[in-house]
């Protein structure tokens, strides 16, 4: 796992599995609310890379509505449903699947993290 900070964009990227990252295979692209996009691999299905812009300033609310999580498709669903109570998207983000409210992990983790974020492999 890599993580990435834009201080300036307010930008965190979650990238799961770089060599996915990398690779030139389609990329599917489920956006759970403006400015949030989690990224799978249009064949399989594997988790690639979470999103979130305005980090720092959506972690400041207790509860925010997911109204993209409302617009996906059951399936869809179904499909990301236990990948978003995974650990490594826990870390960062939590939906609840039947309301689409949620809250983001708190920015303070970005402080605890002694590297700078753009060189940091977990």
């Amino acid at each position: 796992m890599r993580l990435s900070y834009d201080e300036e964009g307010d930008v965190l990227e979650v990238i799961f599995d770089e060599r996915l990252h990398r690779a030139r295979s389609p990329k599917r692209a489920y956006k759970l609310r403006l400015g949030i996009v989690l990224y799978l691999t249009a064949d399989t299905r594997q988790l690639v890379q979470l999103t979130l812009v305005s980090y720092r300033a959506l972690a400041e609310f207790p509860v925010i509505h997911f109204d993209g999580w409302d617009k996906l498709s059951k399936s869809d669903k179904a499909l990301l449903t236990p990948m978003l109570k995974s650990p490594a998207i826990a870390a960062f983000l939590r939906i609840d699947p039947q309301t689409g409210d949620g809250h983001i992990a708190s920015a303070n983790m970005l402080e605890a993290l002694p590297l700078p974020l753009d060189a940091i492999y977990v």
